[in-house]
């Protein structure tokens, strides 16, 4: 009997980092991690069963690496597929690239090939959630999400996922990203988080109180004056813990500029997702659209670059399989 085809359609958020929780270590666990799924830019792939690998589409070669990662976990399945990668985020970019990328054919892979394996699982097998697992949990479930950091007994693990919560709906995003440098990626980001020192304890506790006394019951209780305040703080302590690898709170003086600007426009929150270039700020949907105007004409009058508004995703990555 002739197998069935299978055909699988991946649409996944892009995410918004918004900061690192712990980078002390003492109590066993490091980093921990913030962030929140956006609706747009997305990574979009279908895939389908085939007589042998095909990959055809954007970013082919990054596509091999990872299929070539995956199938050396399973290297007892013969690679019959057909990857077609239609859209994907811009890379280096703050935005999530790379993790939703690498999920979203990791998991085609995985209901082409019959494995029943989790997305945790598989983000470790295609080599992401080195550090915070919040790009995989918002690929699952979308919202904003909370890991528990790094277990140093376990390095290889995914962080476990300990608070995730439907963003507000009536809540908006404007990402600004200034004409600058991409933002540190792979051996460069390695190297820059290992010279950095040390965060004394007393900034880390700073942190979890903002978290835990203001920043979660501000969301739960839809009250984006405390969150942004809140999410504010926490990106400042943050950046100053990174300013030794990145030159400053904010990854440069464009982006200072841009972040400044955002305040003094009104923004309840502001920062910048991971290493940037993309910056953030938190404003109310009715806001957005004059919002965004003022945020172009500052780029257009300095730097360049672009802006858009994005609304949270609450799903996690669309994923459509027809047999």
């Amino acid at each position: 009997m002739e197998a069935k085809t299978i055909n699988i359609y991946i649409k996944t958020p892009a995410r918004l980092h918004l900061g690192l929780i712990d980078m002390n270590g003492e109590m066993g666990r490091l980093f921990g991690g913030l962030g929140v799924g956006i609706d747009h830019p997305n990574v979009i792939i279908k895939a389908q069963t085939a007589d042998s690998l095909k990959i055809t589409g954007k970013k082919t070669s990054l596509a091999k690496a990872v299929t070539e990662r995956f199938f050396t976990k399973y290297n007892n399945i013969s690679p019959k597929v057909h990857l077609d990668i239609i859209e994907t985020i811009p890379c280096h970019t703050g935005l999530g690239s790379g993790t939703q990328f690498a999920l979203s054919i990791a998991v085609a892979l995985a209901k082409i090939s019959h494995i029943n394996a989790s997305v945790p699982e598989l983000a470790e097998i295609v080599g992401r959630a080195k550090r915070t697992s919040v790009g995989t949990s918002i690929f699952q479930y979308g919202g904003f999400v909370v890991d528990g950091g790094k277990n140093q007994k376990t390095p290889t693990t995914a962080p476990p996922l300990i608070f995730h919560h439907p963003f507000p709906e009536t809540w908006r995003f404007i990402v600004a990203s200034p004409n600058q440098p991409k933002g540190l990626a792979n051996a460069e980001e390695q190297y820059a988080f290992d010279k950095l020192t040390i965060m004394p304890a007393q900034n880390v506790g700073q942190i979890c109180r903002l978290i835990m006394l203001k920043l979660l019951p501000a969301l739960t209780e839809h009250d984006i004056e405390s969150f942004g305040d809140a999410l504010t703080k926490i990106q400042i302590l943050t950046g100053n813990h990174l300013a030794a690898a990145q030159g400053g709170i904010y990854a440069s003086s464009i982006a200072t500029e841009c972040i400044k600007f955002m305040t003094q426009t009104g923004a309840y929150g502001v920062g910048q997702s991971s290493w940037g270039p993309a910056l953030y700020a938190i404003v109310k949907q009715n806001d957005a659209n004059t919002f965004l105007a003022k945020v172009k004409t500052h780029l257009k009058n300095g730097a360049g670059g672009e802006a858009f508004i994005a609304k949270a995703n609450n799903q996690g990555a669309v994923i459509k399989v027809e047999v």
